[in-house]
């Protein structure tokens, strides 16, 4: 008796965490399917800041750099932004559009 509830609370538990990884993996895919696509030459310093790994100074900076320079044609347009390299570019692949 003893080892059939100890089975039972190892299924039970073994069960709880399998759905809590599942809601888990949901949850993710979810916020990328959800993701804004954000015109670049476009967007507001607001807009800017919801970009993965853009903050106030670097939104701030493409906004003063789009101004002064012009429009951003691609990827490579975009590192002439002070602290906007490779890393940034990469993060932003899905979610930037230059129209």
């Amino acid at each position: 008796m003893l080892f059939k509830n100890l089975w039972t609370a190892v299924l039970l538990i073994w069960a709880l965490i399998l759905c809590s990884v599942t809601q888990a993996e949901t949850q993710n895919v979810m916020e990328e399917s959800n993701a804004v696509i954000v015109n670049i030459n476009t967007a507001t310093v607001e807009q800017l800041v919801t970009l993965p790994g853009i903050g106030l100074l670097k939104a701030r900076a493409i906004v003063a750099d789009r101004e002064e320079v012009g429009e951003f044609n691609d990827f490579e347009a975009l590192t002439r932004v002070k602290g906007i390299g490779k890393g940034i570019v990469d993060k932003l692949k899905e979610r930037v559009v230059f129209q």
